[in-house]
């Protein structure tokens, strides 16, 4: 064997696949349930080892549903020997391994990061330049409808989110005393395009919506390749957004061109889109 290749007869580390274990109790109001406190703990653990991939309540028949990862299934039965709800009488336990072949994993394969690591763990806001933040936050309220989250006057701090755990939007308007190049550097930044995707449940209605309101759509709405609607728009600013529809109706599909102009920042908005909109 030459120095410095891996050795065949050694087998290599096992891949690791996804196992879903259901649990059908019957009835979310049983008394024996495990608690919370005990869930979260499993879970934790879980999760420090990199095993944890969801958790989540089924319905029809209520239950509880868990995947996660392990090598093998004699190793998955092994993780699921703690298992809060392993032992509950009167349930219907399954665990069954997950094919990303056949139905797609849906999730990372490989174990996440350690806690405490420096992961990333979530995009809590995008920052929009603008030049009047009074005038500004008004037309993203009453025009897009997004709801105030917080508001300093006394900083000018202004968040706007479209709902609990969703990421926000912060409008910034520079101010000379931040100094340069900074202040340069940011005043620079109004009237590009943002990057900013949104999704809208009908991209005709929102275009009208935003005519009324005297905003310039730069891209009116067009049927893409995957399937869905594209709508490109300037705020106040000319701050530019893209905003896509799932799933257009019967009336709006026969109406919009189905040849897509090119994309001005590069198929990766379209992309995005596209993996939202599946």
């Amino acid at each position: 064997m030459v120095r410095g290749m891996p050795d065949p007869s050694r087998p290599g580390p096992k891949p690791k696949r996804l196992y879903v274990r259901t649990v059908r109790v019957g009835d979310l109001d049983r008394t024996d349930l495990p608690g919370a406190a005990a869930l979260r703990r499993f879970d934790e653990e879980l999760e420090r080892v990199g095993r944890l991939v969801a958790r989540g309540q089924l319905t029809a028949p209520p239950g509880d549903l868990l995947i996660f990862r392990a090598s093998s299934l004699d190793e998955a039965q092994r993780v699921l020997r703690t298992d809060p709800f392993r032992a509950l009488p009167g349930t219907q336990y399954e665990l069954v391994e997950w094919n990303p072949m056949t139905l797609g994993s849906g999730a990372n394969l490989e174990p996440a990061p350690a806690r405490g690591s420096g992961r990333l763990t979530a995009l809590l806001r995008v920052g929009v330049v603008v030049r009047d933040l009074v005038s500004s936050l008004r037309w993203y309220h009453e025009v897009l409808g997004f709801p105030i989250r917080e508001h300093d006057e006394t900083t000018g701090y202004v968040e706007l989110s479209l709902g609990r755990g969703a990421s926000a939007i912060s409008l910034v308007a520079p101010r000379p005393e931040w100094g340069e190049p900074l202040y340069s550097e940011t005043i620079a930044r109004i009237g590009t395009s943002t990057g900013i995707v949104f999704q809208t449940d009908s991209a005709a209605a929102l275009e009208r919506r935003l005519q009324s309101a005297g905003a310039q759509i730069t891209e009116s709405p067009r049927r893409q390749p995957w399937g869905g609607v594209t709508l490109r728009f300037l705020d106040p600013d000319g701050n530019e957004f893209l905003a896509f529809q799932a799933a257009a109706g019967s009336e709006e599909r026969e109406a919009l061109p189905s040849v897509p102009t090119p994309l001005k920042s590069g198929p990766g908005e379209e992309q995005g889109a596209r993996r939202q909109a599946s």
